[in-house]
């Protein structure tokens, strides 16, 4: 399966931010203070979602990526990377995913989309479930578990631009549609979330399959080795 965008361009953009890494790195900052600020932002963020301030939340969700991205290269340049940091880190993702991607749910009440909250509530449980298979996959002993369409990186770039997109076509009151259906108004942000959710539940999928193939093949050399 291919690599996820974001893990490909993650290398040459490193590359990029190293003198701002190098900068924290050197004010002898602990990595483990970015990862709580990132993740005080996302909660942040995850409140503005929820009363409908795309705006806002938009520009905190690029600080708290920032942030995400800065306190992984600065543990690594400082040498303080430890099975400690990257748990710590771990949980600060899932919590900012929950709230983040919660806060779309929450906005969903506040405007009246009931589509889009049955279907937050579909992206919540596929963005834990994408996180759970890849921890179990790497815990049982499978590599190479970065698979699927859309990793973190790609839920929540996807998320911004369907938020960008908010700020440029803003709903008139809470009713602006790209369609209706007698009382149910869809609006484009709402569409572009429900495409995103499905690609969120194929990546559980892919993942699934993944590591089912992986444990297929283990038992079957596993077998050959013992009718050896």
């Amino acid at each position: 399966m291919n690599r996820p965008m974001i893990s490909q361009i993650r290398e040459p953009l490193s590359k990029i931010v190293q003198p701002l890494i190098i900068f924290f790195a050197k004010l002898g900052i602990h990595p483990t203070i970015f990862t709580v600020i990132g993740l005080l932002l996302s909660i942040t963020s995850g409140v503005f979602i929820a009363l409908n301030n795309f705006l806002t939340a938009f520009i905190i969700i690029w600080f708290a990526g920032a942030m995400d991205f800065i306190d992984g290269g600065v543990a690594r340049y400082n040498k303080l990377d430890s099975i400690k940091g990257s748990f710590i880190d771990s949980i600060a993702d899932r919590v900012s995913d929950v709230v983040v991607f919660g806060g779309v749910i929450a906005r969903s009440i506040l405007v009246d989309d009931i589509i889009t909250i049955y279907v937050g509530i579909i992206m919540v449980a596929s963005t834990l479930l994408i996180s759970y298979i890849r921890a179990k996959g790497e815990s049982i002993g499978i590599k190479k578990m970065a698979v699927g369409i859309m990793e973190r990186g790609e839920r929540f770039m996807i998320l911004m631009v369907l938020m960008f997109v908010g700020i440029l076509v803003p709903e008139q009151g809470f009713t602006t549609a790209v369609y209706s259906v007698g009382s149910l108004n869809i609006s484009y942000f709402s569409i572009g979330y429900m495409i995103l959710t499905a690609l969120c539940v194929i990546t559980v999928i892919q993942r699934f399959v993944h590591v089912s193939i992986q444990l297929t093949k283990a038992e079957t050399a596993e077998n050959v080795q013992i009718q050896k």
